[in-house]
């Protein structure tokens, strides 16, 4: 028991010392996080579109995050390979 109150403890002092460079973690990722999660409704919005004409593309977490680092030329990679393959 005392060691997780010192473990709590240590960590929130750590987290009180290193708040700027925290917040910038999590500002960071927040952002990654958000891009993914518009790049996944993209590509669920181009699954249905291609859906129309006989092709499917995956809409998984993977793919999400290649067309958030890429963007748009991730969307075209996803697309080409999924025609492809």
């Amino acid at each position: 028991m005392n060691l997780i109150i010192i473990g709590g403890s240590l960590v929130l002092l750590l987290l009180i010392m290193f708040r700027k460079s925290f917040s910038g973690i999590v500002e960071g990722l927040s952002i990654f996080l958000f891009r993914i999660g518009f790049s996944i409704l993209l590509l669920f919005g181009v699954h249905l579109l291609l859906g129309l004409a006989g092709y499917t593309i995956p809409v998984n977490l993977f793919t999400g995050a290649v067309v958030a680092v890429l963007g748009i030329p991730g969307v075209a990679s996803v697309v080409a390979i999924s025609i492809l393959l």
